[in-house]
């Protein structure tokens, strides 16, 4: 009679490809974090220095 695969030779096959893909989603929410930060910074750079958070953020004060 051939053997039969015991549980403990078949979870390292599946712990394998559960741990690959708990990796890639972290690597994808990481770079998914980053890039919300990064639109967000260059949004605040961009922002006119006249108004609104603007004038917080860069200190200018309207004549008036």
């Amino acid at each position: 009679m051939h053997p039969s695969p015991s549980r403990s030779s078949a979870q390292p096959t599946r712990a394998a490809p559960v741990t690959r893909r708990r990796r890639r989603q972290r690597l994808i929410s990481l770079a998914y974090a980053l890039g919300l930060l990064l639109v967000f910074m260059l949004s605040l750079l961009l922002l006119p220095d006249d108004t609104g958070l603007g004038k917080l953020l860069w200190g200018v004060r309207v004549p008036g």
